[in-house]
C-alpha cells in the first residue's frame, strides 16, 4: 500500500514538474501529500491521478494543486539594497529613446503582489511629485495568489520594512489593522496569470521590457529550465534594460554568465555596490581588499584570466585565503569545470569552515557532478553556519540575500523555504 502510494506521489510530482517546472523530489512527499489533502480532499493520491486523466477535471485539479504547492511568502521592499540600485531616470531615458512613453516593468512570479507594488512605489518616489511613468506587470502561475495581489490587502508583517511616511503615502490603514494599497500605486500595476515553464516569454501580447525582476523563482526549477528561462528573459529586455535575479537564483546558474551578480543588465552592468564593479587597474592593487575586489569585478565581466590572476596573487601571500579560493571555485564552476571548482571550494572551507556561501557553491558543484549525497551535506552545512550577523566575508556577501541562500538550501534538502 505504501509502495503504491509513493509511486502515485512520484507520478504526481512528475506531472507537476511537467506543468510548472517546479521540482518536488521524493524528500518532499510529506509536503506533497499535505498539499493534495488541501487541494482535493475527496481523493487519495491514486484517485487524484485517475481524476486528472479526465480532460473535464484535469485543468481544475492541477490548478488547485499548483495553488497549494507554490510559495507565496514575500514582503514589501524585500532585498531593499538590490531594489534601490535601480536607476529609474536612466531607464526612462532609454525607454523614451526607444519610442516608449513609460518604463515597462515585469515582476515575474509576483505571488501575492508585494513586489510589483514595491516597484511601483519606488518608481513613484523617484519621480515624485509627478505620477511615475511606469507600467508594472505582475505575473504568477497561482490563481489564488493573483486574486490576493489584485485585492492588495496586507498584514503588518508584509509591510514592516516600509517606513511610516511611505505607508502613509501609499497604503490605507483599515479598521482591522490591515493595509490596503492606495490608488496611486494601483494605477501603475496590473496582474495576469503566466506559467514560466509552458507559456511564451514574454507573455503573449506583451512587448519588450525595460526592467524585469525574477527573484527567488528559479530556485524551484530544473536546471535546464533555469537556463532556458533566463535566456528568454534576457531576450525580453529592451537594449539597456535590467534583469534582477535573486541571489540564490543567480548562483544556481552553471553557464558562462556571471553567477554571483544579483543585479544584471542587458547592456552595461549596473549595481548599487560600486566597489564590486571597479575595473581592473593597470597597476596591480596592493591591498587584500583591492585585489579581491578586482578579482570579483573581473569574474563579473567574464574575464576569467583576470580574475584568476588576482586570485593567484592573493594565494601567493596567503595559501589559506578562503575568499580567494572561493572566487577561484566560482570562476572554475562557471567555466564548466565543476571538479576543479569543487577542489577550490573545499580549500575555502578548509580555511574557514563557517564560510556558508562557499558551502552553498560547493553544493552546486556537487549537483553538477551528480553527487547528490555530497551536495546535501553542503546544503546542511550552509543552514548550520549561515548567520545574518556574520561579517567575516562582507566583500563577498555584499550583494547576496542570505535569506535567499537559506531558502535555496531548504528546497534542495526537500523542504519548504
Amino acid at each position: 500500500m505504501n509502495a503504491a502510494m509513493n509511486a502515485a506521489l512520484n507520478e504526481i510530482s512528475d506531472l507537476l514538474s511537467q506543468e510548472t517546472g517546479i521540482m518536488l523530489p521524493a524528500a518532499r512527499q510529506t509536503s506533497l501529500r499535505a498539499a493534495l489533502r488541501r487541494a482535493a480532499p475527496e481523493f487519495d493520491s491514486a484517485g487524484f491521478l485517475r481524476a486528472t486523466s479526465d480532460p473535464a477535471c484535469r485543468r481544475d485539479l492541477l490548478e488547485r494543486l499548483i495553488d497549494e504547492v507554490t510559495i507565496k511568502e514575500t514582503t514589501f521592499l524585500r532585498d531593499r539594497g538590490q531594489l534601490q540600485a535601480i536607476d529609474w531616470h536612466g531607464l526612462l531615458r532609454r525607454a523614451r529613446d526607444a519610442g516608449s512613453r513609460a518604463i515597462r516593468v515585469w515582476s515575474v512570479g509576483c505571488a501575492s503582489g508585494e513586489e510589483p507594488y514595491t516597484l511601483a512605489l519606488l518608481a513613484q518616489e523617484a519621480f515624485a511629485p509627478a505620477q511615475a511613468p511606469v507600467d508594472v506587470l505582475g505575473t504568477d502561475i497561482a490563481g489564488n495568489a493573483l486574486v490576493a495581489a489584485a485585492a492588495g490587502r496586507y498584514r503588518e508583517r508584509a509591510v514592516q520594512a516600509l517606513e511610516a511616511p511611505l505607508r502613509g503615502r501609499y497604503l490605507d490603514r483599515e479598521s482591522d489593522g490591515s493595509y490596503l494599497v492606495g490608488g496611486r500605486l494601483r494605477e501603475l500595476v496590473r496582474f495576469r496569470r503566466h506559467n514560466l515553464a509552458k507559456d511564451p516569454i514574454p507573455p503573449a501580447g506583451e512587448v519588450g521590457f525595460d526592467l524585469i525582476a525574477c527573484r527567488n523563482v528559479l530556485i524551484y526549477f530544473r536546471q535546464e529550465l533555469v537556463t532556458r528561462v533566463i535566456e528568454a528573459l534576457e531576450r525580453s529586455l529592451h537594449p539597456g534594460g535590467m534583469l534582477l535575479l535573486g541571489a540564490a537564483d543567480a548562483l544556481k546558474r552553471t553557464t558562462t554568465q556571471p553567477a554571483r551578480a544579483a543585479v544584471r543588465s542587458h547592456g552595461p552592468l549596473r549595481s548599487g555596490d560600486g566597489p564590486l564593479r571597479r575595473p581592473l587597474q593597470r597597476k596591480p592593487p596592493r591591498s587584500h581588499e583591492q585585489r579581491l575586489t578586482a578579482a570579483i569585478g573581473a569574474a563579473d565581466r567574464g574575464d576569467r584570466d583576470g580574475a584568476l590572476t588576482q586570485v593567484a596573487t592573493l594565494l601567493a601571500d596567503n595559501p589559506l585565503d578562503a575568499e580567494a579560493h572561493f572566487v577561484q571555485g566560482l570562476v572554475l564552476l562557471e567555466a564548466g569545470d565543476p571538479a576543479s571548482a569543487a577542489a577550490a571550494l573545499r580549500r575555502a572551507l578548509f580555511a574557514d569552515a563557517s564560510f556558508a556561501l562557499a558551502a552553498f557553491t560547493l553544493g552546486r558543484a556537487y549537483d553538477v557532478l551528480g553527487d547528490g549525497p555530497a551536495a546535501r551535506r553542503c546544503y546542511e552545512q550552509v543552514l548550520r553556519t549561515l548567520h545574518p550577523e556574520d561579517h567575516g566575508h562582507d566583500l563577498i556577501l555584499r550583494q547576496v540575500d542570505l535569506g535567499d541562500i537559506a531558502a535555496a538550501c531548504r528546497v534542495r534538502l526537500g523542504g519548504w523555504p
